[in-house]
Order: C-alpha cells, then structure tokens, then sequence
C-alpha cells in the first residue's frame, strides 16, 4: 500500500551475538567510533532524560550466529556517510542496551531511477559505506546484541511519480533481479564476514512476490555465501509469498490499522488486535516457521494506531497514545510471535530530538520507550 511507503526514508524528505573474539571486536570498534571513544559522550543539550552510560564490552556470552530465541529488537536506520555517523552510531547503541534490547535490525537505503528500472545499486552519498556497516555489526555484538541487516529500497525517488517500492514493475524483469541479486550478495557477503545473525533478503515488494523462482535462485545464491538465517518482511496487506519455504522465518512489517475509538485505552487497543492476529498465526502454521514483526510502532500523534503507517496524523502530539499503543502490541502479540523490530530510531538524530513535542515514530525518550524495557523484560 501506498501509505506503508510513507514512514521510510529520511524524515526529512519523506512525508506521510555473537559476541567477536578480543581481536576482532576492538579493531573494528576503532573504525566506527573513528570520531570519538566507545564511551557515551556528551551531548550539549541533550533532550533524553538520560544517555545510558558505557555498554560493557561483552565476548562469548552468545554462540556464533545464533539469534535469541525471542528477538527482543528495535529499528535503527542509517543513512549518509557523514562524519559523525560513527560516534552517533555507538552512543545510540549504548542507548539501546539500557532500553534491554537484545536484538537491532540495521536498515539502510538503496535506490532505483525510478519504479520501472532496473538499476537498483547503492548510491555512493547516500548509502553508508561497507565499512560502517561492518563497524556497526561489530560494536552491536560488542554489546551482545544480534544483528538482522536489511537492505531496503527507498521510496523517495519513486514517490516523485506517485509510487513505492510495492508496485516495482521493471521494464525488464530479468535485469532487475540480476542487479538486486548482485547487490543482496554483496550484503550477504559482508554479513558473512562479520558473522551477523540475520539477512533479510527483501522489504515488501509486493508487485515482484509473485516470482517464486526468481526469488528461490536468489536465495539458493545468498546461502551459498553466507551461512546465517534469513527472512523476507511482508507488507502487512498481502499473503505471505510462496518462497517463504525456502526461509528461516517469515517477517511483517505490521503496520495494521486498529479500529478503536478516539482516545482508546490499553484494553481497547489488545482488543482491536484481534481482528489481525489470526492472520499472523495463519503465517506461521502454513510455513511451519516462526514468524517475526520486522516493523511495528506509531506516530505520537492522537489515534495514530487507526493509520499506523501514516508519517503525519495531525491533532498535535500525543506521548500517551503512542504509549498505549506499544503497550497494547507487546500484549497482543508477544504471545504470537517469535520477535518485534519497533519502527524507529534514527542514528544522526535519535537524541537530538526535544521528546516531548515530537510528533514522529521514534521513541527514544518518551514513555513508549519504557514500554520497549517493559515488554523486553
């Protein structure tokens, strides 16, 4: 659906555990913290009540390559090769380990000319480097935290005319594909070499779905370099596609619209979620696999949860009904699945924001985020 298109890409422009041997950890960690210490600095003015203080480096409290057994996990999205994306990376990791995350899905964009091209490729002022993708991998495991990488189309050139990444129709099919299975190996490549749990192979590109043999090769190929699990993330409108087989676990972006009244309670809300929890389970029992919420969150806006996928709800802001509503999923669905991914923390800004008069998805700093330690503990 057009309006899931809505919440990616950069704020700005859109509307709408293993833990590493001694000797691998510290030299990456040097590269992404090139612009200063591991340690939580600083920051003037900071809006968070607090800046968690220095995760401890931890090595051998996990197997190599195995994700918890519930992913306890939240959103980061990183995009740009600026100077200080390394430091605002770290600081922001140490955030997450007092928020008791044990999991982190690192989003970042790639890019196509248009929705009918073929050229999907990273683009070089936009996509962070390979080495600050290693980098994070790294300092997330440094602090026992798994890694699910996820490479993601974003919508904001497609959006110019009108579309999103669900309704690709390349004038070639075949080259599309040839050139999203050179870039995913590439990523899975990386993934590989820096150990990470998880690749997510794809992100709700509903209008190519169909292709179930297009979609098996690529698979067959990203096994054949890299030996972690992986998923595809489903847009929460459609089935979940027919290559789902061939898939460790299967994963939606859960942005459903929750039919509750103006200003609906915790109660209110776990109620509304049951008109959609037995499609979740349906997921599971038809793959025989766990299944995992890769997205879930709102606006901090007044019933947001109607249109969860909408960047912009208007009616100001609103901390409490974005509360209710982690409150009320961490009910519903917890129960159901084998892992939540809330949407989103932002690396370059996540603590630059005033909290209380933002109106946005992230929740670093409001109460909803009590609610991520809570349903996570």
């Amino acid at each position: 659906m057009l309006a899931a298109a809505l919440r990616t890409g950069t704020p700005s422009l859109v509307k709408g555990r293993s833990a590493l041997a001694a000797a691998l950890v510290l030299p990456v960690l040097s590269l992404l913290t090139a612009c200063g210490s591991t340690a939580a600095k600083p920051v003037a003015a900071s809006p968070l009540a607090h800046v968690s203080p220095t995760a401890k480096v931890v090595v051998g409290a996990r197997a190599s390559r195995t994700l918890p057994s519930f992913q306890g996990g939240v959103t980061v999205y990183a995009d740009g090769n600026d100077a200080g994306l390394p430091s605002d990376a770290a600081r922001l990791l140490d955030h997450l380990v007092a928020v008791k995350v044990n999991s982190v899905a690192l989003v970042f964009p790639l890019y196509q000319s248009s929705w009918t091209s073929t050229d999907v490729h990273a683009d070089a002022v936009k996509t962070p480097s390979d080495a600050f993708i290693r980098g994070f991998i790294a300092a997330a495991h440094s602090r026992d935290l798994a890694v699910l990488l996820r490479p993601l189309i974003d919508d904001t050139p497609l959006m110019k005319t009108g579309h999103w990444r669900g309704q690709l129709q390349p004038t070639n099919g075949g080259a599309w594909y040839a050139s999203y299975k050179a870039l995913l190996l590439r990523y899975a490549g990386l993934a590989q070499s820096e150990d990470a749990e998880a690749v997510d192979i794809g992100t709700e590109l509903s209008s190519l779905q169909n292709n179930t043999a297009a979609w098996l090769d690529l698979i067959a190929a990203i096994r054949a370099v890299y030996t972690g699990q992986l998923t595809y993330s489903s847009n929460w409108g459609g089935p979940y596609p027919a290559f789902g087989s061939a898939l460790d676990f299967a994963s939606v972006d859960a942005f459903f619209p929750l039919s509750a009244p103006h200003g609906a309670s915790v109660a209110q809300l776990v109620s509304a979620w049951q008109q959609w929890t037995p499609s979740l389970s349906q997921i599971q029992a038809s793959l025989g696999k766990p299944l995992v919420l890769t997205e879930l969150g709102t606006t901090s806006e007044p019933d947001s949860y109607r249109s969860p996928y909408d960047w912009h709800h208007g009616g100001g802001v609103s901390l409490e009904a974005q509360r209710r509503y982690y409150a009320a999923s961490c009910q519903a669905l917890k129960p159901l699945v084998g892992g939540m991914y809330w949407w989103v923390y932002y690396t370059n800004w996540f603590d630059k924001v005033q909290p209380a008069t933002d109106p946005g998805f992230q929740p670093a700093g409001k109460p909803a985020e009590q609610e991520i330690t809570a349903c996570y503990t």
